[in-house]
């Protein structure tokens, strides 16, 4: 006779069985396949029903709460979210790439199941997350980044939250930007032109503000003979190696910070700054400054390399700013000549943002001149600027147009014929044409 019961009992009494019966399949990798085969020979023998399941769903969702990840299993590597965010154990929503936030109408069994899946998700990538040490940070199978959070820093009745951000290497190329009104073709090809010609830049903005995504574009343009050192931190969104006909075709060499339980033994960006200037490189592409790296990168383009780079700022101003105070943690001398450095560095500074609709535009690109007493004044060469926000059937409409407020400075110029741009490349660019779409 059948036995009918809820899912919860039917994944107590399995986890029992297999756990007395088959140990070595829950730790073991190899053998974690045939763990489906085990869980539905014991359905059968015990001839389990649970309302709603099926046989093979049974199975499956069993399998899921045993070795995966629960009700974030399907959603973990999606190519279709930006974001995962476990507010509380019954509150989770999932961010689409087009902005858009749906609520899961799944929900984890209690707080505990919620902490119970959080920290199989952490282990599996060598974090660790319990009372000792509530906040865990770091980077998951399929490109993503997870921070988490549990009591005491979270309620005990919220158990766990948590933020998972994939990943998506190369998913928007420089015509994707263009169709998505990001930027027009001019100022994409104004950035291809100047970092290609040697002119360092830094693209500032918040988190999701597609910072990273413009440059992995720029970069995928860059000639194949040109040769590209990028650095980040613990995952890797910058794609940039080209195959043809199996063979690679361009000249990259990808890296990635390493953190360790010993300090002795972490491997920093600024170390791999410092390691890239023995590759030859023509361009050094540093994913994100945070950190002491930022004086490293500053020193870099000061003596000669190209760099670029993205950083969490405001426009222009507030980038260098930022660099600065960066630049402070590694060696803290007179904050104005820091501000001078980071300016003189990065010349050019690209300022991206998600408006209200969730599309992201460049909102500005502007050059920094130092003046001859070390103060800085910027030029803005291109804006986005909006006219109109409105909130109408539930969603709001940005309406606004792209412009071209002034040409580059003779400094610019100067700087980017020395590196051979073509003279008729570098003509486009010196007319100035009031606005454009």
């Amino acid at each position: 006779m059948s036995q009918a019961m809820d899912f919860w009992n039917a994944l107590k009494l399995a986890q029992e069985y297999i756990s007395v019966h088959y140990a070595a399949a829950l730790t073991d990798p190899q053998k974690i396949p045939q763990l489906k085969a085990y869980l539905e020979k014991y359905l059968h023998d015990q001839d389990i029903v649970v309302e709603r399941f099926d046989s093979y769903a049974l199975v499956d969702a069993l399998y899921s709460e045993m070795v995966e990840y629960s009700i974030l299993t399907p959603y973990l590597g999606s190519d279709m979210l930006e974001e995962i965010d476990v507010n509380a154990w019954n509150d989770i929503a999932l961010t689409y790439l087009d902005g858009s936030v749906v609520k899961l109408r799944e929900q984890f069994h209690s707080p505990q199941h919620a902490v119970d899946i959080v920290k199989r998700l952490l282990h599996h990538s060598g974090m660790i997350i319990d009372n000792t040490k509530p906040i865990a940070q770091g980077h998951l199978p399929h490109n993503s980044r997870i921070t988490a959070l549990k009591e005491p820093i979270v309620d005990d009745s919220c158990g766990i939250s948590v933020s998972i951000r994939l990943l998506h290497p190369s998913r928007v190329d420089r015509q994707k930007l263009i169709e998505s009104e990001f930027a027009t073709p001019e100022m994409i090809d104004f950035l291809e032109m100047c970092i290609r010609y040697g002119v360092s830049t830094v693209i500032a903005g918040a988190t999701s503000s597609g910072k990273t995504t413009l440059l992995n574009a720029l970069l995928n343009n860059i000639p194949d003979s040109k040769r590209i050192f990028t650095i980040e931190s613990g995952s890797r969104e910058l794609s940039l190696v080209k195959e043809r006909d199996g063979r690679i075709v361009n000249n990259v060499v990808h890296t990635l910070s390493r953190p360790s339980g010993n300090p002795a033994y972490d491997i920093s960006q600024e170390q791999l700054v410092v390691a890239s200037l023995r590759f030859n490189p023509d361009i050094i592409a540093i994913g994100e400054v945070r950190d002491t790296e930022g004086y490293s990168a500053v020193e870099s383009s000061l003596t000669g390399h190209t760099v670029v780079s993205t950083v969490h700022a405001g426009p222009a101003g507030a980038a260098h700013m930022r660099i600065a105070l960066l630049c402070q943690k590694k060696f803290p001398i007179d904050f104005n000549t820091s501000l001078m450095q980071a300016g003189q560095a990065f010349p050019l500074v690209v300022y991206t943002h998600k408006l209200e609709n969730n599309s992201r535009k460049i909102m500005d690109i502007s050059e920094c001149k130092i003046l001859p007493d070390g103060s800085r004044r910027y030029n803005t060469l291109y804006r986005y600027n909006i006219i109109r926000n409105t909130f109408w059937n539930g969603q709001f409409e940005v309406e606004g147009r792209f412009e071209k407020l002034n040409v580059m400075s003779d400094a610019l110029k100067s700087k980017l014929m020395q590196f051979g741009v073509p003279q008729d490349e570098l003509n486009q660019y010196l007319g100035k044409e009031s606005v454009f779409k």
